[in-house]
């Protein structure tokens, strides 16, 4: 069922798909409350305010909640925010679009012709223990607007980070599916759909004004954060190739270092970018060992690798 709210429609069958209990729960500061046992969590009902601690069960895989005390009853994502709220269907639904990154379809609208950004923020885990294995710190993630999404849709199951163009403008967000709790090492990137990536400067917004002269450019956000956390500026391309507003851009600085994937496509592509390189005064190119990314390396070794040439000539 559709509804039309202010200039959109809320399609709350997708909302029913895309955002999960948890997201809401999490959203205001309820989740904590939960103990999970499989796939099902157990409070004290937060609509009626009882004090049996199995009195409400969430179910994850379906999505849906039951109070079987007090309330008696249950229902999806959308009766719990009514209950929760006191709010009408309506509003239920304009407040859970809010929480997804796709769940309004503007009217009028051309879907599948060109990318449209979404300018919303959603609510992400700062504390998932994927960053802890990347040693990424957790203020870190929660500058760079990256964490765990437990809801539904497009980033189900992820690690996400938002995205911005070079001028700073929200883009949307990408991300790398999880397994079993893990991120697959070699898992692939999930981008929104049309978002044009050959354009994305990946962190080069918070670099102007910037008193670094130069720049490490790497292939994805982690390894952007981890340079970051010691210090030292980075941008990534969100993959292997290098555009022409890529090169633009980067001619803005005088030095760049070029430390891409240590896997067969990495070398390949810094081979190929070696001619863009010789553009500059100062450059390096390095080469990490056989499949290891830069965010797989510690703060000592990407100090080794990078700090020499770096420090002593970006100062």
């Amino acid at each position: 069922m559709n509804h039309l709210s202010g200039s959109a429609w809320l399609n709350f069958s997708s909302l029913r798909k895309q955002i999960s209990i948890a997201t809401v729960l999490k959203d205001k500061g309820l989740l904590s409350r939960f103990r999970r046992q499989g796939d099902q969590l157990f409070c004290p009902c937060p609509i009626h305010q009882g004090d049996n601690p199995n009195a409400f069960v969430i179910s994850l895989s379906k999505n849906i909640y039951h109070c079987f005390t007090g309330c008696n009853g249950g229902g999806d994502v959308i009766d719990l925010v009514c209950r929760l709220d006191g709010k009408s269907f309506r509003q239920a639904g304009i407040y859970l679009s809010s929480l997804s990154s796709c769940s309004t379809v503007p009217r009028r609208s051309s879907p599948g012709k060109k990318f449209v950004p979404f300018t919303r923020r959603i609510p992400l885990d700062h504390t998932t223990r994927f960053f802890h294995s990347k040693g990424i710190l957790l203020e870190t993630a929660s500058r760079f607007e990256a964490g765990a999404y437990y809801g539904h849709g497009f980033l189900e199951s992820s690690i996400a980070v938002r995205i911005h163009d070079h001028a700073g403008n929200p883009l949307g967000y990408a991300a790398r599916r999880l397994k079993n709790s893990i991120i697959q090492k070699y898992g692939k990137w999930n981008f929104p759909p049309r978002m044009p990536k050959n354009q994305i400067l990946y962190n080069y917004h918070r670099l102007v004004p910037s008193k670094w002269d130069g720049v490490v450019v790497v292939e994805d956000a982690w390894s952007v954060m981890r340079l970051t956390q010691i210090g030292i500026p980075a941008v990534a391309l969100l993959g292997l190739h290098l555009s022409e507003l890529h090169k633009k851009l980067l001619s803005k600085k005088n030095r760049v270092v070029l430390m891409l994937d240590g896997d067969h496509a990495g070398k390949l592509a810094a081979t190929k970018l070696q001619p863009f390189l010789n553009n500059f005064t100062n450059t390096l190119k390095l080469s990490l060992p056989d499949g290891l990314d830069p965010d797989d390396l510690s703060d000592a070794e990407l100090m080794a690798n990078v700090g020499p040439f770096f420090l002593s000539r970006f100062i």
